[in-house]
């Protein structure tokens, strides 16, 4: 019985230690999401807010962000936003948002930033979708690259 008993024990130890580097992974997987933010000028390629695509097209600088420790700054394609984030990893809380307020042509890219920085509050969920950055709330969708 002891040579049954003592290599299904060891197995089963094997078995709960094989479990944590799982967990591990997922956290550095979330972790290097969040990593790949920071420092970085990310392109804002499109956002869906309502089931509709919207593109900075016709900007002259095209939209992008930039994330650093606590702060966001960035372009919508005219104007100019900056506010702060908080961070879990997973989630990012973004609150105080402010906008410069320029009037811009062509009236597509003011309706891409109206809906940019009219949306840009609350919680986003962050993921990688597709070789992109995926920035999610309930209201929209921010891809980055």
């Amino acid at each position: 019985m002891k040579k049954f008993l003592m290599p299904l024990l060891f197995l089963a130890f094997l078995m709960g230690c094989a479990k944590e580097p799982t967990n591990l992974t997922q956290n550095q997987a979330q972790i290097s999401v969040l990593a790949s933010l920071v420092g970085q000028n990310l392109k804002i390629e499109k956002i869906i807010l309502a089931q509709k695509e919207l593109r900075a097209e016709g900007a002259e600088e095209g939209a992008s962000i930039n994330f650093e420790k606590d702060k966001f700054y960035g372009s919508s394609g005219c104007n100019r936003f900056f506010g702060a984030y908080e961070s879990d990893g997973e989630n990012v809380q973004i609150d105080g948002a402010a906008a410069t307020q320029m009037l811009c042509q062509p009236r597509e890219l003011m309706d891409f930033e109206s809906a940019l920085l009219t949306h840009f509050k609350g919680n986003f969920k962050l993921s990688r979708e597709g070789g992109k950055i995926l920035l999610k709330s309930e209201e929209m969708s921010i891809y980055l690259q």
